[in-house]
């Protein structure tokens, strides 16, 4: 009497081994995936910047320390803080126009058609905007008030409306109402991720 092999025994460890090599292989992948997301997407620079705002002197940008910043690829934007009122951070946002951003040379960010002599913002430097762009048409037009070309006074800060657009007026940060309030001036990258925020006081 002949004896066959038991092959009962032998279809749950292939079934095992087929079981582990899925495994590996689904967990090689996801691995390979998650590792070339992580490489795909690009830290943000670490920099800290700080602003000053003068009535009369105009506006200083500095960047005191960390990364040097590609000038191509940064957003300017100044928003009112909580100071001015409640809930007007999103509603006064405002992107800064590179075309009245200048170095220490007096070069500016762009030149109006998107091209700069400026490359990089960098441990040191200082960026101006100078006491003429400072006004509330220029700097923050997000929230100049209709009538304010009309009824500025010449000395460039003096607001003469009877009150219709008052509640614009009193969030321009060159009105003379406002000195010692501060504002936010976040700078980031086109991409949206930010890189530095700080408060700026308003002096006279």
């Amino acid at each position: 009497m002949s004896l066959k092999p038991d092959d009962n025994a032998v279809s749950p460890v292939v079934g095992v081994m087929m079981m582990l090599v899925v495994t590996i292989i689904i967990a090689a992948v996801v691995s390979a995936f998650a590792g070339s997301s992580m490489d795909s997407h690009q830290k943000a620079p670490q920099a800290t910047i700080q602003g000053s705002f003068s009535i009369s002197s105009g506006m200083e940008i500095t960047h005191m320390g960390g990364d040097a910043l590609a000038i191509n690829d940064l957003v300017f934007t100044v928003r009112n803080s909580p100071v001015f009122g409640p809930n007007l951070e999103q509603a006064t946002a405002q992107v800064l126009d590179k075309t009245i951003i200048t170095d220490s040379q007096g070069r500016l960010l762009d030149y109006g058609d998107g091209s700069t002599n400026v490359t990089s913002f960098k441990s040191g430097d200082t960026l101006y905007i100078n006491a003429s762009s400072i006004r509330c048409d220029l700097l923050q037009p997000v929230v100049v008030p209709d009538d304010y070309t009309d009824k500025l006074g010449s000395d460039g800060y003096s607001y003469t409306s009877d009150g219709k657009y008052q509640n614009h007026w009193a969030l321009c940060f060159k009105n003379n109402d406002n000195i010692g309030n501060n504002f936010y001036l976040d700078v980031s990258d086109k991409s949206g991720n930010l890189i530095c925020r700080s408060e700026v006081t308003i002096t006279a």
